[in-house]
This record gives C-alpha cells, sequence and structure tokens, in this order.
C-alpha cells in the first residue's frame, strides 16, 4: 500500500471542520477538487471508506471519524515538531534550569510555570526548590540559568521583584498564645523552634534562631505540619498561611518586636550576558507574574 502524506491528513481534518470541500479549501488556501481528489487518494491507499454522501451533504464515515481523532493529535504533534526545530533554529534552548528559593509561595510559583508553559511549551524545565545557600551553590555551578531568591551571592547581580512578609505564629492554644504582653526574646527561647535547614555548601543563617529546643527540617511544609499540631512555633511565608489564619488554625504570636519580617526576593540570572531566548522569556514571564500579584 502506498503511504499516506500529513497534507492528506489535513485535508481530511480540514473537512471534517468545515463540512464542505469548498471551505475546507479556503482553509488550506487550495481549491475544492484538489482536496477531494487528496481525501479520495487517502481513502484508496487505506482501503477504508472514509466520507459518505447523503442527497446533497458529504459527511465522515464511522471510520473516518475514527481516524480523524487520531489524525488530529498527529497533525498537532507535528506543528510542535516543527515548532520546536524552529526554536532551536532561532537560538531557544531545549531546558532550562529555574532556582526557587522555599519562600516563595507555591501559589505565584504556579502561575508562572502555567504562563511560561503557555508561551514556551516546547522547552525542558528543571525546576530546583531551594534553601538559601542551596541557591548560591546552584548558581556558582551554573546548574540553573535563573533563580528566585532573597541572597544575592557575591559576583552576582539581582533584580529586585517584590517582598514577602514572614510572620511567626503557632497554634491558637500554644501556650506562648497566653502571653497578653508582647513575648519577649528570652520568653520565645523557652520554647520549640522549627526551621528550615539550610543545604548549601555554606550554610547561613537566617532569621531569629535563638531557641535551644531548636528542631531543623527539610522545608516548610514539614515545618507546617509541625506547628499546626501545636509542637512549636515558627516563622513562614504569609501567603503560604493566610488561609489557615483565616480559619484559625494557627495564630500569628504577639512578639513585643518583629511580628512581620519583610523579605526582598531578586531574581538572579548565572549569566546574564549569555541567557537565551528562553531564559530571557521565563525572567519576564517572572517580573510581570511578581508585578502584578495581588497575595
Amino acid at each position: 500500500m502506498n503511504k499516506t502524506t500529513l497534507e492528506q491528513w489535513r485535508c481530511l481534518i480540514a473537512f471534517a471542520h468545515a463540512g464542505t470541500y469548498a471551505k475546507a479549501a479556503e482553509q488550506l488556501f487550495r481549491t475544492p477538487s484538489s482536496v477531494h481528489q487528496s481525501l479520495r487518494q487517502l481513502a484508496e491507499r487505506l482501503g477504508v471508506e472514509l466520507i459518505t454522501v447523503s442527497g446533497k451533504t458529504s459527511q465522515l464515515t464511522a471510520q473516518g471519524q475514527a481516524l480523524l481523532r487520531r489524525a488530529e493529535r498527529l497533525v498537532n504533534e507535528f506543528a510542535d515538531l516543527e515548532s520546536l526545530a524552529g526554536g532551536f533554529a532561532a537560538g531557544w534552548e531545549a531546558e532550562i534550569g529555574l532556582a526557587v528559593e522555599s519562600i516563595f509561595p507555591a501559589p505565584w510559583l504556579s502561575a508562572i510555570l502555567f504562563k511560561f508553559e503557555q508561551q514556551c511549551h516546547a522547552i525542558r524545565l528543571q525546576l530546583h526548590e531551594s534553601v538559601l545557600s542551596g541557591t548560591d551553590d546552584l548558581l556558582l555551578r551554573h546548574e540553573v540559568d535563573l533563580a528566585i531568591t532573597p541572597r544575592v551571592p557575591p559576583g552576582f547581580t539581582g533584580e529586585p521583584l517584590r517582598a514577602i512578609n514572614l510572620v511567626m505564629v503557632a497554634h491558637p492554644e500554644h501556650p506562648l498564645q497566653q502571653f497578653n504582653a508582647g513575648i519577649t526574646a528570652q520568653e520565645l527561647a523557652a520554647h520549640r523552634q522549627f526551621v528550615i535547614r539550610d543545604e548549601g555548601s555554606q550554610p547561613v543563617s537566617a532569621g531569629w534562631q535563638g531557641s535551644e529546643r531548636r528542631w531543623t527540617v527539610s522545608n516548610f511544609n514539614r515545618s507546617l505540619e509541625c506547628v499546626k499540631q501545636g509542637l512549636g512555633f515558627g516563622r513562614f511565608p504569609e501567603p503560604l498561611i493566610v488561609d489557615l489564619l483565616a480559619k484559625g488554625d494557627l495564630k500569628i504570636l504577639p512578639l513585643r518586636e518583629g511580628r512581620s519580617t519583610p523579605v526582598q526576593m531578586f531574581l538572579v540570572f548565572a549569566d546574564r550576558d549569555r541567557a537565551g531566548p528562553g531564559v530571557l522569556a521565563l525572567a519576564k514571564v517572572i517580573k510581570k507574574a511578581c508585578a502584578t500579584r495581588q497575595r
């Protein structure tokens, strides 16, 4: 059997959506007779009746409808293939690495990734969720092209994005919540604090870590679960816990000072001068998302 062609499958799709040879021809910038001929040749090569005629109406047969669904996937995949090859020819990267500091709110990141996927869906993305100096290491080793971080490592420059408020919270029935006057650092130090482990090669301290009963965990979600159970207190990005505060599952500690600590986030390029169009496109999405985000 002779092989079918992609153009013949395009004719089948156009005919199915347009309903007539004339309208399908308009979509394909061809003549109705050439569309008719392509579909006749396709049917002959497949050995399957694709179109049935009833009076003045032509429509796909059941077999034609079944083949149509797969043909649409085939043509769409081919279009993606051509787009990918064209992107490579224009200098677009096959893969991009992005490091995101753990305090960056997950809903914000999801919105960024969704928007970037719409623009550059053919590019693979390596996402690293990092903590403190771990982000520095990824940039220094050039394992990522971009980083969203509260720290700009030496030798790099960062573009300010926006500040994220960190708030100290505990379970509403935690003993610290019984203090009417502002809690002092000495009083805070007598209770268990949950902090996030810095997994970088040169760990740094961030924020108040004065509790002798400190427990160190690997991420904010683990810390949050412990704090929700009343095991201690911790400092979290406000967007992460705003719903828990509203429901009364958590409560902000009545500290004497430092109830809310703004942390400025930056966008850092591993090598701004060598950044490809995909990296620049992702950077633009990140900056726009942070500038317009309400919460």
